[in-house]
């Protein structure tokens, strides 16, 4: 047995003199901490309490029903012949003991609340209640009616235990502590309390009438039912009580035996007389099983458990007035709680309706709808309360409508604001949205860039258009009720970054023909290169130049044709044409130079060209731009032709000498030509690995950003970006390491790598502001997510 006595009202003096006058005290706190748990306050509740004249076994019955409680509630594991339990258990509970004083003061519950669910859906909390016993030399008859009246207010079941029969001040007591009840009873027609339960210990009249609920009845019918030579005044007594309750019953019950009388008895069954405990078996279930409990009702309808909590503190209230509290107090004092009830019923009926309106699933209301709606549901609140039965109507319709307007316009406020963070929700989910299309349309940009191909200009513009109106329709599929407005504006957002993503991407496809092109020309000027390394390795006759020239001819066309040209046929074939030209005019000099024989000069002249070729190659091992390029080839031309003119000319002609120099020029240039073109290319292939690992690096960024989640405050996403754009730039810095380099394409890069990290930080931040902004707008506001999901965020970067 886990539970204990609670002492809920008990009785106290005003003061500390004398004479000070006596009231209840409410123990409030404990009362909140049982009646308002989650698991009992919305069950409907029977509350079962045993009143009486002090010392003659109210807490004693009550043990015993202690023990059919639990094993029936708690554990589910009664039997007929053993809830009764040990035979040798001491009886324990609710304090009692024999003697001549009082042991239970003011009331008590017991503070374990039993539980039952009723076959047809009825969720049932059971109560069980002891009172003070009334009359002992302690107590004021004040402070006998005041308990014996409040239980049986606040009772479903009242058992009156009274001493071997049903006497004449037995129903004057019950004529006092009802008495309370009249008002309530003419006002609404119905009587006041439900059940009085006669309990007649101490039978001794079984020739008169048997143990048990039959003779309970047969006593009931001589007492309080024939009326045949009953003294008026008795007559009202009977009356009296049978107009106050609904149902009335009688149970008699044999003495327990002497032993309760001997001073070491504590309460075995052992020591009970047999018949006394065959008819404990008998009774406790008549009151207790759930097909006999009695449900609390006021006015006709059933409480809840956290309803009784609003009547016990306004009886309480009223018994604790400065006079002897009259019948119109106990009347306020019901209609104030009857009308309260029903009042939060009513407000409960508001704050349903206005929660399904605007609940996180349903879309945005205008505000002057949403105003009507709440002027609609105020009224609609009213009239049901308006239309239950009240007590008191005429005198409390003013005040609980005044109750009712008054909590409908503070809520509204709340319903209004969960509103308002629609439109906020709405802007994040339009721009969240934004952002994935533009993710969506990088991604198959990319997709489209993968490899060195080249996509004709028409044809990448009308994919890019296809791939816009795709992303379009994807942003529209996402419009929400009442907010087409915002729709608009992050809609044109997103076409004004869809083109300038378009410019990022036609820019990179020009690039891979730009790449294309200077493929052509390198492979140009290396068949150019190939041919003049043929030709220099064949002997210098007319036959043997004419034989090598054909071959030459043949590879050096075979390794410029097979250079790629997809995109730039044009231009192929206009440096096909070049490269034709330059191989027959090179072989007409050939054969020029063969027939002059002029071979010293010949043989320098190719050293200084090969002096040439050395310096330039071991200048182009980094990637230089073409003014620096043009800068070493000035340089290395001038100390050529400077080692040139320092050449003995043996009596040479100084026209001969005059072709030789610009013969050497010319190859000089042809030379420059070759490494130019290859120059260009390494210049492109530098600036295609500065964007590919830019882009690398920029997901270093996006991926931390995006890991942080979108109720990070704006230091989070602070903090997050520093620490990843250093991660971003060491991994953009290894291309420091790469053969060929060049430090402007690299700078330039790296440069507008941190502008496009910064715009990913921007928006991050942007981000984290609005959802701080939509905190405050929340500030205050209970969202269920359940808030069932109120904010669904896509949890993508934005692009750049």
């Amino acid at each position: 047995m886990q539970g204990k006595p609670m002492q809920i009202i008990s009785i106290c003096g005003e003061d500390d003199s004398s004479r000070s006058r006596c009231i209840l005290q409410l123990n409030e706190e404990e009362l909140n901490k049982m009646f308002m748990d989650e698991k009992i306050k919305d069950r409907v509740v029977s509350v079962i309490s045993v009143a009486g004249a002090f010392r003659k076994g109210k807490s004693f019955l009550l043990d015993f029903c202690l023990r059919y409680m639990y094993a029936k509630y708690g554990h589910n594991n009664l039997s007929e012949k053993d809830w009764l339990g040990d035979e040798n258990a001491p009886l324990k509970g609710f304090s009692w003991r024999g003697g001549s004083q009082r042991d239970t003061t003011g009331i008590l519950i017991w503070s374990d609340i039993f539980l039952y669910d009723h076959p047809n859906g009825e969720k049932v909390a059971i109560i069980l209640m002891d009172t003070q016993g009334t009359f002992d030399c302690d107590s004021t008859m004040k402070d006998c009616a005041n308990v014996f009246a409040l239980s049986t207010m606040i009772s479903s079941v009242q058992i009156f235990n009274i001493q071997s029969n049903i006497q004449k001040d037995d129903l004057q007591h019950l004529q006092l502590f009802t008495e309370y009840a009249r008002i309530a009873m003419e006002n609404t027609g119905k009587k006041p309390f439900q059940k009085l339960q006669f309990l007649i210990r101490d039978w001794a009249h079984r020739d008169e009438a048997p143990f048990g609920a039959l003779g309970g009845k047969q006593l009931l019918e001589q007492t309080l039912i024939r009326k045949d030579k009953r003294p008026e005044e008795n007559e009202q007594l009977c009356e009296n009580v049978k107009t106050n309750f609904n149902e009335i019953d009688c149970y008699l019950m044999p003495h327990p035996g002497f032993a309760i009388e001997e001073d070491d008895f504590c309460g075995c069954l052992k020591d009970l007389r047999a018949e006394f405990k065959k008819h404990l078996r008998d009774f406790i279930p008549l009151i207790l099983a759930p097909e006999n409990l009695i449900i609390k009702e006021i006015n006709g309808e059933k409480l809840k458990v956290d309803h009784l909590l609003t009547y016990i503190r306004l009886y309480f209230e009223s018994f604790n007035s400065k006079e002897f509290p009259e019948p119109t107090t106990i009347f306020k004092a019901t209609a104030e709680a009857n009308n309260q009830i029903h009042a939060t019923n009513a407000e409960e009926l508001y704050e349903s309706k206005m929660t399904e309106l605007t609940s996180p699933d349903k879309p945005y209301i205008p505000e002057e709808e949403l105003k009507r709606q709440h002027e609609e549901f105020e009224k609609q609140t009213i009239s049901s309360y308006k239309d239950k039965p009240l007590l008191g109507k005429a005198y409390f319709l003013v005040k609980y409508r005044k109750k009712i307007k008054s909590y409908c316009s503070s809520r509204f406020q709340h319903f209004r604001k969960l509103n308002e963070a629609k439109l906020v929700h709405a802007q994040n989910n339009y721009l969240n949205h934004m952002f994935k299309c533009i993710i969506d349309f990088q991604n198959f940009m990319d997709e489209l860039l993968i490899g060195n191909a080249y996509t004709p200009t028409n044809e990448f513009n009308c994919k890019m258009e296809a791939v816009k109106v795709d992303i379009l329709k994807q942003f529209d599929s996402c419009l929400w009720n009442s907010t087409a407005v915002i729709h608009k504006q992050i809609r044109e957002q997103l076409q004004e970054a869809i083109e300038k993503q378009f410019i990022k991407y036609r820019q990179q496809n020009d690039i891979k023909l730009d790449l294309i092109k200077a493929n052509i020309t390198a492979e140009c000027a290396e068949a150019k290169k190939l041919y003049k390394e043929l030709m220099n390795n064949t002997e210098q006759s007319i036959e043997a130049l004419n034989t090598t020239h054909a071959d030459a001819k043949h590879q050096a066309l075979e390794m410029f044709r097979g250079a790629s040209q997809i995109g730039a046929e044009s231009f192929f074939n206009e440096y096909e044409k070049e490269l034709i030209t330059y191989i027959e005019k090179t072989f007409n000099s050939y054969k020029e130079r063969s027939a002059k024989k002029e071979e010293f000069l010949e043989l320098q002249l190719t050293r200084l060209k090969m002096s040439y070729e050395g310096l330039m190659k071991d200048a182009c091992k980094s990637v230089l731009t073409n003014d620096n390029l043009l800068s070493k080839h000035e340089e290395v031309k001038m100390k050529t032709l400077e080692e040139f003119e320092a050449l003995p000319t043996d009596g040479n002609s100084e026209d001969s000498i005059n072709e030789k120099r610009q013969q050497l020029v010319g190859e000089i240039e042809e030379l420059f030509e070759y490494y130019g073109s290859q120059n260009d290319m390494c210049l492109l292939q530098f600036k295609e690995k500065c964007i590919l690992k830019k882009k690398e690096a920029k997901k270093v960024i996006l991926k931390s950003l995006e890991e942080i989640g979108v109720l990070a405050s704006v230091d989070d996403v602070h903090s997050t970006y520093n620490t990843a754009l250093k991660e971003a730039c060491d991994l953009y810095k290894n291309l420091e390491d790469v053969a060929l380099f060049n430090k402007g394409i690299y700078e330039e890069y790296l440069e507008e790598l941190k502008r496009e990290d910064e715009a990913v930080y921007e928006w991050y931040k942007e981000r984290a502001e609005g959802v701080e902004k939509l905190k405050k707008c929340l500030k205050g506001v209970l969202l269920t997510v359940a808030v069932a999901g109120f904010v669904a965020i896509f949890k993508v970067p934005p692009p750049l």
